[in-house]
């Protein structure tokens, strides 16, 4: 037996906001994407298909309905992450070679075998 399919309820409000975020959001890709998810779920789209169509996950895809319903567009923003941050930094390359043309090139000839 299929499953009931979820209402969110979207306002015109709601539905316009969503929009316009997945149309002028194209540098925040993880926005778009929670945005199109619910913009999808209204329009009757399967959770499957969902996930197929934006390569996620069918619980990812459902999670984000569900904060959707819970919480609205605010529940859509993203949050700082929770945890201890991490100790390393990303480090610029460093060190005497830095890109491939500064390597040296070595031959057969160069390597001792003992």
């Amino acid at each position: 037996m299929p499953r009931k399919r979820l209402m969110l309820n979207l306002s015109s409000l709601e539905r316009k906001e969503l929009e316009s975020i997945v149309k002028q959001a194209p540098d925040d890709l993880r926005m778009v994407r929670r945005c199109t998810i619910i913009l999808l779920t209204e329009n009757g789209v399967p959770l499957l298909e969902i996930a197929d169509r934006l390569g996620v996950s069918k619980t990812t895809a459902n999670t984000w309905r569900q904060i959707f319903k819970k919480k609205r567009i605010v529940g859509l923003i993203a949050r700082k992450p929770l945890g201890r941050p991490p100790k390393l930094k990303k480090k610029i390359a460093s060190g005497p070679f830095r890109t491939a043309e500064d390597r040296p090139i070595l031959h057969a000839a160069d390597v001792y075998v003992s």
